[in-house]
């Protein structure tokens, strides 16, 4: 059996409906890219959001870590002007002091001695004592000094016990500044790599978003296709209306021309009919 052959309004109807399913096609590749790419983009937010909040947590372990520094550098300055008032305290000191004046001791005994045991002219007796004299009175100064170094060694005492403990606190603020200092790090270190997650994500979303862009001109470029021949194809059945239009007005205009023509036949017959039934009526015409 002969294949019918396929008109041109058929042919035009199966390249439309193919430019639109390809259009349709392209869309819904299109909106897988869009959806991939808007997830990507929920992601990349949510990660932002986390990074703010991880910024807040270090900006506020490094507060933590600001006060106890400045805590620890207040206790180590004090402690420093303390040392530089100690050495003032401590020039001047005669360390020997203690000896020495136990020597000078011993020389007055032995003068003494001397004075009481050795035969002596009046001369060498009053030097002896003259002599004698000035090293009490040395000695009696000296005991005096050593009182006010034993006070300003005292002071020193105390001083080296604040300095110590000055020094302890510092090093105890140090250690509250080095584990918020390593915590801050850690959570920086956590931005960091949220970061790289976040520049990974915008690469793929573009790459996404590039596709989707693609995709989209081309279905619009077959929805554009798809209108130019969806307008083709309205005017051929248009004027394939047209043409039934006209083919049935003929057909009615000719029909209305017979249904006249024979209207006047019926009633030239029944005119026929009347008249010749008057003539019978009247006797005028003979039948045989």
């Amino acid at each position: 059996m002969q294949k019918q052959k396929m008109s041109e309004e058929q042919s035009a109807e199966l390249r439309y409906r193919s430019i639109i399913e390809k259009r349709n096609e392209l869309n819904d590749q299109a909106r897988e890219f869009a959806d991939s790419r808007n997830m990507l983009n929920k992601e990349r937010r949510e990660i932002i959001d986390d990074i703010k909040d991880l910024r807040d947590e270090r900006d506020e372990l490094n507060k933590l870590m600001r006060k106890h520094k400045k805590t620890r550098n207040n206790y180590q300055d004090k402690a420093k002007d303390l040392i530089e008032k100690k050495k003032g305290k401590r020039k001047g000191i005669h360390k020997d002091l203690d000896r020495d004046i136990e020597t000078m001791k011993a020389d007055a005994q032995m003068l003494e001695v001397k004075q009481q045991t050795v035969p002596l002219s009046i001369g060498d007796e009053n030097e002896l004592l003259d002599t004698l004299k000035k090293q009490y009175e040395e000695i009696k100064r000296l005991e005096a000094v050593q009182g006010e170094q034993d006070s300003i060694l005292t002071e020193v005492k105390d001083v080296d016990e604040k300095i110590n403990l000055l020094f302890k606190m510092a090093d105890e603020e140090h250690q509250h500044v080095k584990k918020y200092n390593d915590q801050s790090n850690e959570v920086h270190q956590r931005i960091i790599l949220m970061s790289k997650s976040i520049t990974h994500l915008i690469s793929e979303s573009n790459k996404n978003h590039e596709s989707y862009v693609k995709l989209k001109e081309r279905a619009d470029s077959y929805h554009q296709r798809g209108s130019e021949m969806r307008e083709k194809l309205m005017t051929m059945r248009n004027i394939k209306r047209d043409e039934i239009r006209e083919s049935r007005k003929l057909i009615n205009d000719q029909n209305k021309a017979v249904r006249s023509v024979l209207n006047d036949e019926k009633k030239r017959d029944k005119a026929a009919d009347d008249a010749l039934n008057q003539l019978l009526k009247k006797g005028k015409v003979e039948i045989r």
